[in-house]
């Protein structure tokens, strides 16, 4: 296997918005890979006809002479399908893409002989589905991993593909993972919902007429589908509940905002605080 090459045969289990992605970016940046898809027959063939894999099944059994296998499923269907792949007796590395790992992790090594690393690209758009997928969408964003039952010259070609996607790669460990995710990924999406909902309430339709772009902004998470962030939130509420209480205690109070005080102690902070994380994201 060449050294630039991590995998030969990739296998991607749900072809949605990540899954359809990575299939979409392993196929542009190793031409030469056979990429495999698993989904139902109507996502599958959608898949093929926008050239996102060459070939693959319905049943996930079918990818275990891959290399590799990145199971993209909602974390519902999770155990189920990670049992499944296990039972093959595949030597693939398996890899998940889900928002939460302490539970993956925790199903991951109670299937039996399976290989297996943690992950998480931190990419996405509010709307989900294979028409919605890019390959550009990893590019230049973290993609978390959580050593799990593989070795570390499995995580080095796993590291390697990411890297290849255009990804930073970054290990954690799960609690670490959970907790980081719950203020900066599952807080904005509770955010951005109850904001709109907020404002739905308190003034209507009569908002359309006078948001602005700062507005959408702050609300785009809103268009997310419901089914898949029920699952998240409710395998994260002990985190999210701590970075909720954060948040509670950042808010002023109409005494706060009279006196100018809640500018000078969170406003400001906050600025210089998103400057300092700027720079080091560079």
């Amino acid at each position: 296997m060449s050294a630039s090459v991590p995998f030969q045969r990739i296998g991607v289990a749900g072809l949605g918005l990540i899954g359809g992605s990575v299939a979409m970016a392993a196929r542009r940046r190793f031409p030469e890979v056979i990429v495999r898809g698993c989904d139902d027959a109507a996502r599958f063939a959608a898949a093929r006809e926008r050239g996102a894999i060459s070939d693959g099944d319905s049943d996930v059994r079918a990818l275990a002479d891959c290399d590799l296998i990145v199971v993209a499923v909602p974390l519902v269907a999770m155990s189920a399908v990670l049992t499944s792949i296990a039972e093959t007796g595949t030597s693939a590395l398996v890899t998940d893409v889900g928002s939460t790992k302490r539970h993956v992790m925790q199903v991951a090594r109670a299937a039996r002989g399976l290989r297996f690393i943690g992950g998480h690209p931190m990419a996405g758009r509010e709307r989900p589905g294979l028409d919605q997928a890019d390959p550009d969408l990893f590019v230049d964003r973290p993609w978390l991993l959580v050593e799990g039952t593989a070795d570390a010259e499995s995580g080095a070609r796993l590291e390697a593909f990411v890297r290849a996607l255009g990804a930073r790669s970054r290990w954690m460990d799960a609690d670490a993972h959970d907790r980081a995710v719950a203020f900066v990924s599952h807080l904005p999406q509770i955010l951005g919902a109850a904001l709109m909902a907020a404002a739905d309430v308190g003034i209507g339709e009569d908002g359309v007429g006078v948001a602005g772009p700062a507005f959408a902004e702050m609300t785009r998470l809103a268009s997310s589908p419901p089914e898949m962030w029920r699952t998240v939130l409710a395998e994260n509420a002990d985190f999210v509940a701590e970075a909720l209480a954060c948040l509670a205690a950042e808010l002023p109070s109409a005494a706060d905002l009279q006196s100018g005080a809640w500018v000078g102690r969170v406003l400001a902070r906050a600025g210089a605080a998103r400057g300092r994380w700027q720079r080091k994201d560079v």
